[in-house]
């Protein structure tokens, strides 16, 4: 049995198309990272009791990356409340934004179970999505109403608040969620083009032989995958070995039963174990190109044994499975029919 031509070329049945949707869970992630890249603009201010502060100006930036953010934070002692009124003006000192914010600082201490410790919470905080429009300069004003102690009673006492302003913020948790939709819709267009055949027949023999018939041809190709498995008659640990190849034996025939193909490969045997079991395994795809519509018979063999150092490895099972129709995202070596035939 000689060895029969192989061609490479890729063909109709290589396609390529369906990969470029693996951008689409990108673009989000992308977006994320050129917003992690600006760094936040930082504003401080310190703000007495009954009087307006003034920022020192900055820029809005209106665009397609995300929008502005701003976030204050009132440093308030433990045990008081803050009342604030915050103003956005533009470059021309007219308010376009007001609001006021009301905040608190409380801790405690706490005993469960002969544990102790203790807590503190506060809500000193605002954040702001802001849409300029436009970009501009801007100013915030900041104007403390009142700061009263946990007894009700005014502290006369200047409180810093700190801003930070990102002009291309986005919504993170969003874009990951997006994200991870896109790659699982992706990831069913890939199965639906790459691991979606027309029709698929599969046979497990306690031999080294299986044979399918199969009525296949037309677009794409024909996968033929091959699995076995040897063990030996006892469960002890194998000897030492240099066996690492085996002759696989392919036969394609037509309906009339005439050969089409006769082609023999040597393919890789792998040694595994796991704890006390022990085997030797074979895995290989090959790609045939119909050249019509026919009922094909594909016949594969594998030693029924291999006469290795100590007791022989004999055939557990070998497993032929067929796949008609199918089509890959990269160029795989293809066993011609066409030109076997022409030495019929």
């Amino acid at each position: 049995m000689g060895r029969s031509p192989l061609g490479s070329g890729p063909g109709p049945e290589l396609v390529l198309w369906p990969l470029s949707a693996l951008a689409l869970p990108l673009l989000p992630l992308l977006v994320i990272l050129l917003s992690a890249l600006e760094g936040p603009r930082r504003l401080v201010m310190v703000v007495p009791q009954g009087q307006r502060v003034v920022s020192v100006p900055f820029t809005l930036q209106d665009g397609w990356l995300g929008s502005p953010r701003l976030a204050l934070t009132a440093e308030i002692p433990a045990e008081s409340s803050i009342e604030l009124d915050v103003a956005l003006l533009d470059g021309a000192g007219r308010s376009v934004l007001d609001l006021a914010k009301e905040g608190w600082r409380a801790s405690g201490t706490w005993a469960e179970d002969g544990e102790t410790g203790t807590w503190e919470e506060s809500d000193t905080g605002v954040t702001l999505g802001l849409r300029p429009g436009r970009t501009g300069r801007f100013q915030l004003a900041v104007e403390l109403q009142e700061l009263l102690d946990g007894a009700g009673r005014p502290l006369p006492m200047p409180i810093v608040v700190r801003g930070s302003l990102r002009n291309h913020a986005v919504d993170v948790p969003l874009l990951l969620f997006t994200a991870a939709m896109s790659f699982a819709a992706v990831q069913v267009l890939l199965l639906a083009t790459y691991a979606v055949s027309r029709c698929r027949r599969v046979q497990r023999s306690p031999e080294a032989a299986a044979g399918l018939r199969l009525e296949a041809a037309g677009p794409g190709l024909l996968r033929v995958s091959v699995a076995a498995r040897w063990e030996r008659p006892h469960d002890g640990p194998p000897a030492g070995s240099s066996l690492r190849t085996a002759a696989l034996d392919l036969v394609v025939s037509d309906g009339l039963g005439r050969p089409w193909l006769r082609h023999r490969e040597m393919v890789g045997v792998g040694r595994w174990s796991n704890d006390d079991d022990h085997w030797l395994s074979v895995r290989r795809q090959l790609y045939l190109r119909l050249p019509e519509r026919d009922s094909w018979r594909v016949r594969v063999e594998l030693p029924e044994d291999f006469r290795d150092a100590g007791e022989p490895w004999e055939i557990e099972w070998l497993q032929l499975t067929l796949e008609d129709g199918v089509v890959t995202a990269w160029p795989v070596t293809v066993l011609p029919l066409e030109g076997a035939a022409r030495e019929r």
